[in-house]
């Protein structure tokens, strides 16, 4: 949990640098880092939480997950996309690069919980 609460610390260092150099997009670049910090925190609990289980059914939990979590996505990028009018660059570029490094950091996390 320490490392996953130091990525999303760096992340929201690095998107407060960013929208520190284009103030016209602030909300772009925190709309795209929030939904991967919030479903982030809750894999990692739910990962801490069914670690204890049998790996067969562990893994069926994680694609359940995955599932809800693709899901989940596509619905806020749609509804932003729909609702809030903006520039859709920036807010693909965040939501782009906090996927990458939140995952990473996800199966880093998954990876070390199971070799116990």
């Amino acid at each position: 949990m320490i490392l996953y609460t130091s990525t999303v610390m760096l992340l929201i260092g690095v998107a407060g640098i960013f929208s520190n150099y284009y103030n016209n997009f602030v909300y772009e670049i925190f709309l795209g880092l929030l939904p991967h910090v919030l479903i982030g925190y809750w894999m990692v609990l739910l990962i801490k939480k069914y670690l204890a289980i049998d790996k067969i059914n562990f893994n069926k939990i994680l694609v359940r997950f995955y599932w809800i979590k693709f899901i989940f996505f596509c619905t806020f990028i749609l509804t932003i996309f729909i609702v809030y009018s903006f520039n859709p660059i920036p807010f693909m570029c965040s939501f782009t690069a906090s996927f990458i490094v939140i995952n990473s950091v996800e199966v880093l996390i998954l990876s070390k919980s199971q070799v116990k």
